[in-house]
C-alpha cells in the first residue's frame, strides 16, 4: 500500500497504487466511496470562485479519475508537512486564521487538511476509530497552542483496505496510539512554521 506524491508550491497529487474506500468532508468527491488519491490546490487567499469547476478542471487536465479534492491559500512548499511508514501516511497542510470555539460563529480564514492512509487491514468501525483520534489531535494540538479547535473549513479523508483484522483502534490501542503521535508531531511542526 503506497501513495505516490507529486508535489510543487501550487499543488499536490497524491495517487494511491490501488482504489481505497474512503470518507471525506472535503466538498469534492467528498462522502464516502472508493478513490484512487487526493490533490489539493493552491488558491489566492481572497479566493470566491466555484470551488467545484475549479477541482473539476484541474482532475481532468491532469487525467485523474475518482480523486478527493481539497483547496488552500498557503503556499505548499512551505506548509506541506507528512509521515508515510509501513502503518500510515499522514499528510497535512495548515494555514491558520480566525479562532473557532465551538457553539461561536468565527469568520473563514484559511484551512487545515488532513490525509490518512491506513496500510493495516481493518473493519469500518475501526477506521471511524481512528478518524476520532486523529480529529481529537488535531483539536488537542491547536488548543495548546492557542488556536482555538479549528477553522472554518478545515476538511479530511481517511483511507482504507476493509477486512476485518482490526477491529478496535482508538486511543487505547496500539494503533490509535501509534496516529495520535505522528498527528501530533505534524500538527505541531505545522504550527511551528506557520507562526515563523
Amino acid at each position: 500500500m503506497g501513495v505516490l506524491l507529486e508535489k510543487n508550491e501550487d499543488f499536490i497529487v497524491g495517487s494511491f497504487d490501488k482504489s481505497f474506500i474512503t470518507i471525506s468532508s472535503s466538498f469534492y468527491r467528498g462522502g464516502y466511496g472508493r478513490r484512487n488519491g487526493f490533490f489539493i490546490l493552491r488558491v489566492s487567499k481572497n479566493f470566491n470562485k466555484n470551488p467545484y469547476v475549479i477541482a473539476s478542471n484541474f482532475e481532468k487536465s491532469n487525467n485523474l479519475k475518482n480523486f478527493v479534492g481539497f483547496l488552500t491559500a498557503v503556499n505548499l512548499k512551505d506548509n506541506l508537512f507528512y509521515i508515510d511508514d509501513k502503518k500510515f501516511f499522514v499528510l497535512i497542510t495548515l494555514g491558520l486564521g480566525h479562532i473557532c470555539i465551538p457553539a461561536r460563529s468565527c469568520k473563514k480564514s484559511m484551512t487545515i487538511n488532513i490525509v490518512i492512509l491506513l496500510k493495516d487491514n481493518v473493519n469500518f468501525a475501526c477506521a471511524m476509530d481512528l478518524l476520532n483520534v486523529a480529529i481529537s489531535t488535531k483539536v488537542y494540538s491547536l488548543m495548546e497552542t492557542g488556536n482555538g479547535v479549528g477553522t472554518p473549513s478545515d476538511s479530511f479523508m481517511i483511507s482504507f483496505n476493509e477486512k476485518k483484522e482490526k477491529q478496535f483502534c482508538g486511543f487505547a490501542t496500539l494503533n490509535g496510539r501509534e496516529l495520535s503521535k505522528r498527528i501530533l508531531k505534524l500538527m505541531n511542526m505545522a504550527i511551528k512554521q506557520w507562526n515563523k
